[in-house]
């Protein structure tokens, strides 16, 4: 693999780490969105919960004191009957017409306490019907909460998890990265330093070649001499 190559690679590794690392940031964000928006719901469902309890206590509270006033209502009808009795008994004066008109009023009024308190005793079963289901319902509902919770929960921690297993691959990815890059750079300073030492070791031999080179026409110029002085030799 040329250094070119390498390059190249380191460069598409480091691009996908970033990827990567982008990816686990919106799987972050996410999640957290997520977590903050069950919370807000689990709050709100709290909200309701405490509201219609309040409006349970409110209207228990009407029931009882309607109870109380029908109650005391009997007692002075009661109270009224015992006295029209007596006044009767004292007042002998008085017709059987009146006594019975009167007696009859009272059993008038006897009879709608009556039904006061069967109606009364209707809407507070109802009430309580109402109640109980209100809160078998919220109860599944903060159950579900809960189990949604501890799903988020369980998500977040393995998202969690796998983010720092995947932040330390990313890490371990980038130190053999930088590992690399160091290496190669390494190499690459080895290759100029090679070529600075092929370039100065092919000047030294071009200077060589130069020197040799005038050696040798230095010596073919003695040779020539030489050998115009052995014909000039031989002739004599």
């Amino acid at each position: 693999m040329t250094p070119a190559e390498r390059e190249e690679a380191l460069e598409r590794r480091e691009a996908n780490a970033a990827l990567l690392v982008a990816k686990l940031e919106k799987d972050r964000a996410a999640l957290e969105a997520e977590i903050t928006a069950s919370a807000a719901a689990s709050k709100a469902a709290s909200a309701i919960n405490r509201a219609l309890q309040a409006d349970a206590a409110k209207k228990l509270k009407d029931i009882e004191a309607q109870c109380a006033e029908l109650e005391a209502r009997l007692s002075r009808l009661k109270a009224e009957e015992g006295k029209a009795a007596l006044a009767a008994a004292a007042a002998p004066g008085r017709s059987a017409i009146e006594i019975e008109a009167e007696k009859a009023a009272i059993e008038v009024e006897r009879a709608q306490v009556a039904r006061d308190r069967a109606q009364l005793g209707e809407q507070r079963a109802a009430f309580e019907r109402e109640s109980a289901e209100t809160r078998a319902k919220l109860g599944a509902e903060a159950h579900a909460l809960a189990e949604l919770r501890s799903k988020l929960v369980a998500v977040r921690n393995e998202i969690e998890g796998g983010v720092k297993a995947r932040e330390a691959e990313v890490r371990r990815r980038e130190a053999g990265l930088e590992e690399e890059r160091k290496r190669l750079q390494a190499a690459a300073d080895a290759l100029v330093r090679d070529e600075a030492q092929q370039h100065e070791m092919r000047a030294k031999l071009e200077a060589q070649v130069a020197a040799l080179a005038a050696k040798e026409v230095m010596f073919e110029e003695r040779s020539r001499q030489l050998q115009e002085r052995l014909k000039n030799f031989a002739r004599t």
